[in-house]
């Protein structure tokens, strides 16, 4: 596990960790006392915690499944309205925001399993996007501050 923090310009969090869900809650914490130092709003962190730890656990789970070999790059930055996210990861080439939202009108019982982290994500983000690297998905998504 590595931490990096730069200055001058945007205060910057980066952190790589093994693609294990074990892993998810010790970095969501390195990321609270991050944005803590730095006096980023509580609505706003955990915005950004309840978003990542949905995007993490569905690159872990979906994207490296049974391989524990895997490591996934976060990288968040503050930035004048906001914050952005990027994650890394090298698991098979997915876009999550190419899959259909759900049908959430439909009863629980109807419903197809999965996709409501990704449809969670898509409401609560400002911004959403993927693309793909070479080898590497890369996962971008922004929260403004509230106003």
């Amino acid at each position: 596990m590595s931490i990096e923090e730069t200055a001058p310009g945007p205060a910057r969090f980066h952190h790589i960790i093994p693609g294990l869900i074990a892993e998810i809650e010790a970095l969501t914490e390195a990321l609270r006392g991050w944005a803590e130092r730095r006096s980023i709003p509580a609505r706003t962190v955990n915005s950004i915690i309840l978003m990542l730890d949905e995007l993490l656990t569905n690159v872990v789970m979906h994207g490296y499944g049974d391989d524990d070999s895997g490591e996934i790059e976060v990288t968040v930055l503050s930035v004048a309205n906001g914050i952005e996210v990027i994650i890394r990861d090298s698991a098979h080439a997915f876009d999550p925001f190419s899959i259909a939202e759900p049908d959430t009108t439909l009863d629980v019982d109807e419903r197809d399993i999965g996709g409501l982290g990704v449809h969670f994500v898509r409401k609560m983000a400002d911004s959403v996007a993927y693309r793909r690297d070479g080898d590497i998905n890369e996962v971008r998504f922004s929260k403004c501050f509230p106003s």
